[in-house]
């Protein structure tokens, strides 16, 4: 009974796939493995692959050359003993003399009715044994040729070998620096958005903490508290919907809804929005659009992709500025921008305005509700529009962000056709 159960334990025991990755290997490779990075290794593993692939090419490419040089010979003298059946096969045969003791013991032809190739007096020929006679016939210059030739071979496919490796070594770091900088950005994007959601939390703790040291308050006691923690879980909502809205981007989510709209009206409505809080900061909001302005496009998009604009607009340009939206038609495109007179931005802040969670000023940004995820939305949004967007400078001072999308935009489904 007990080796039945013993029997049947072992035949439902777990398996357990080798781990090939944990392969002993001797303590120099494996030291040599360890300090190597991942680009040595690929590049390592890709000199052995053409220098394989190479060595077996110029094999063959050899071989088929000798067997050209020498088929005609080696039949000269395979016939000398015994022609072909079919006469038109028939070739010219090899000369034939006696196998002397002397020629016995300088050519060493020990097996019969073989064709063989051996140097003789500093010549090359070829030789069939019949007991004691002996085709030949000189190859030395087909096997000078072929030395020549297969050096030739040897020294191109060489040559070949390097410059296909140096070219593969470019294409392939080419196409990895664009996946290294899509992996740096993303291990950014991770470490900002925990520094993001950190700071919100802190706060929204602190309050709950201050609140719990006084339970028998009431809310209009803790009002201040709330407000902060309301305010902070706000500003956490907007995040994590911008979060959202890029990860669908990065995921190539369709997200778009293409129709015809009024760019102008669209435009109008933001400035009215937005009027009011141009007078609490003092400044001037200037909407300067045609009576219509068709396009077809995605119209909640480009309504967010003002709003955006402007409210960035607002933040940074300061009082007694000016903040403009201006949109005219040319051509067959639209020229949209949105401008303002306050202090402006360094070319080295232009490179990384659309970069995630860039913001020139953090603590301002902070203050206001940033968290510099705005501008890589409109960057999104325009070249989901087939767009361009660019920044430049105001004159005489100030940001312009200037913007230029077709009026007819290319769906998944096609082109719309006016």
């Amino acid at each position: 009974m007990g080796k039945k159960n013993q029997a049947h334990e072992t035949a439902y025991a777990p398996y357990q796939a080798p781990n090939y990755e944990k392969l002993k290997l001797p303590k120099p490779l494996q030291r040599i493995r360890e300090s190597l990075t991942q680009q040595e290794k690929m590049t390592i593993l890709m000199v052995l692959g053409f220098t394989i692939v190479f060595a077996l090419i110029s094999i063959f490419a050899v071989s088929q050359f000798r067997q050209i040089m020498y088929d005609p010979a080696e039949q000269r003298v395979a016939q000398s003993f015994t022609p072909p059946a079919d006469p038109r096969d028939r070739v010219e045969p090899a000369p034939i003399l006696d196998y002397t003791p002397t020629l016995a013991k300088v050519l060493e032809l020990k097996s019969q009715s073989k064709v063989v190739l051996k140097q003789f007096n500093g010549k090359w020929f070829f030789f069939e044994r019949q007991g004691d006679k002996l085709a030949y016939l000189d190859v030395t210059n087909e096997h000078e040729i072929l030395e020549r030739v297969s050096r030739h071979l040897l020294w191109i496919f060489g040559l070949s070998e390097i410059a296909l490796l140096l070219m593969a070594m470019a294409l392939t770091r080419s196409n990895m620096r664009p996946i290294m900088r899509s992996w740096k950005q993303q291990r950014r994007f991770v470490a900002d958005a925990a520094h993001e959601f950190k700071t919100p939390m802190t706060v929204i703790q602190s309050d709950l903490e201050r609140m719990l040291e006084h339970p028998q308050d009431t809310v209009m006691d803790q009002v201040e508290n709330v407000a902060g923690a309301l305010t902070e879980v706000r500003h956490l909502n907007a995040l994590v919907g911008d979060m959202l809205t890029l990860a669908q981007s990065d995921a190539d989510v369709p997200m778009f809804k293409f129709d015809d709209f009024d760019l102008a009206d669209l435009a109008r409505e933001v400035g009215d929005i937005y009027k009011f809080s141009a007078d609490e900061k003092q400044q001037q909001l200037v909407i300067d659009v045609p009576e219509h302005l068709p396009m077809y496009g995605d119209a909640q998009r480009m309504r967010q992709l003002l709003v955006i604009l402007v409210d960035n607009a607002q933040k940074y340009a300061g009082p007694d500025s000016v903040v403009t939206v201006k949109a005219e038609p040319k051509n067959n495109s639209i020229r949209l921008s949105v401008s303002d007179t306050g202090g402006g931005v360094t070319d080295e802040q232009k490179k990384h305005l659309f970069d995630r969670f860039y913001r020139v000023d953090k603590a301002r940004s902070r203050s206001t509700g940033g968290h510099g995820l705005g501008l890589s939305i409109a960057k999104w949004i325009v070249q989901g529009h087939h767009g361009t967007i660019q920044v430049t400078d105001t004159v005489p001072h100030g940001t312009t962000f200037n913007i230029v999308l077709p009026k007819i935009a290319k769906t998944r489904n096609g082109t719309k056709e006016k």
